[in-house]
């Protein structure tokens, strides 16, 4: 294992003890949902991300991969992971355990148990265009998992250190209590569309503002 991977997963996995006995909303979303009618569901959360949202902003979920399960579990959370829209493209950057990539929409959708898309604060199309140009230009760095526990490196990022760096926010600030989990990404902005947990009904567009 990476090293800085060994460190953060026996913090981890000492929090997962205390946490796991007590039981917590960050259960809500461990079996992934699937099946025609929750892909009637993914393709109307798609619709609304398409027609709502714009490079550089948000998109904030519960997801389906075992770092979210193991954030939403350990932190008592309904969100666990964040990704920047690229809107021209259909894409979402994103921090993942093997480094920053580039997912599909479609991908990042069908992964996710819930989405939530927020309008950073000081978004205009073109700081959203300067975000993501930041994002962009990280592509393949690191997963920084000691920046999980508050101890960051300047080279190596998670998801909502990158997500928050893109608008501002200082990458390599020591101490738990600068590490920014990614539910307080849906309260640093405008939240657009909320898909609310997976449940196989297609969200109604025409209600959303």
């Amino acid at each position: 294992l990476d090293p800085q991977m060994r460190i953060a997963c026996n913090y981890l996995l000492i929090l997962f003890v205390v946490f796991s006995v007590t039981g917590c909303v960050g259960f809500n979303g461990l079996v992934r949902k699937t099946g025609p009618k929750y892909e009637t569901e993914l393709q109307s959360w798609q619709k609304a991300i398409t027609s709502k949202g714009g490079n550089g902003m948000w998109l904030v979920s519960r997801g389906y991969r075992v770092g979210d399960d193991l954030v939403s579990i350990l932190t008592a959370s309904p969100l666990s992971h964040v990704g920047i829209l690229d809107a021209d493209r259909g894409e979402v950057i994103e921090s993942l355990w093997n480094g920053n990539v580039t997912n599909s929409i479609v991908n990042f959708v069908g992964m996710s148990h819930r989405v939530v898309l927020v309008k950073p604060e000081g978004w205009t199309p073109e700081t959203g265009n300067e975000a993501l140009a930041k994002a962009r230009s990280k592509l393949g760095k690191k997963y920084d998992f000691v920046g999980l526990i508050g101890l960051p490196s300047s080279s190596r990022w998670y998801c909502s250190e990158l997500a928050s760096w893109c608008w501002g926010r200082p990458p390599d600030r020591k101490g738990p209590w600068h590490v920014i989990h990614p539910r307080r990404l849906s309260r640093m902005g405008t939240v657009l569309f909320d898909s609310g947990s997976r449940n196989g009904e297609p969200d109604d567009l025409d209600s959303l503002p």
